[in-house]
């Protein structure tokens, strides 16, 4: 996230979503509902880290996010992360879903490098921001 976007669009979004509020404004109108019903969104945290790699960075921008699963009991709460990848090319791209894949094993990796004593991989919800004419008419990712 320390590297500066080139477009004022992509600036002025990711300056958006930057802030705490906002973010959880965007996730509470664009989560889906069932999802908005696991996620503790006064839990909601902005993560420093960019896995977008730099030859990529044109095109693509990220925020990582992370949260808590609500749960019942504190001990059913887990780590989760909402990971938003901003598609700045002008058509859909159909690479999108592995490209996001590599992405959260990163985020995966970043994850157990700090918190050695973790078992399990925390759920990552990626979401992908589009803005280009044509509609995203790319299908679910691996299907």
């Amino acid at each position: 996230m320390d590297e500066i976007v080139q477009s004022p669009h992509d600036i002025f979004v990711k300056n958006l979503l930057s802030n705490k509020a906002n973010a959880r404004d965007f996730f509470c109108n664009y989560l889906p509902v069932q999802l908005q019903a696991e996620v503790d969104m006064d839990s909601l945290e902005i993560c420093k880290d960019s896995f977008v790699e730099k030859e990529l960075r044109q095109y693509f921008s990220d925020l990582l996010y992370q949260f808590t699963l609500s749960g019942e009991s504190e001990e059913e709460k887990q780590p989760g992360y909402l990971y938003l990848l901003f598609e700045h090319k002008s058509t859909p791209e159909h690479r999108t879903a592995f490209q996001l894949l590599r992405y959260q094993v990163k985020v995966w990796e970043l994850y157990f490098s700090q918190n050695k004593e973790a078992r399990e991989l925390p759920v990552i919800i990626p979401m992908v921001l589009y803005h280009g004419q044509e509609e995203w008419s790319i299908g679910p990712p691996f299907i």
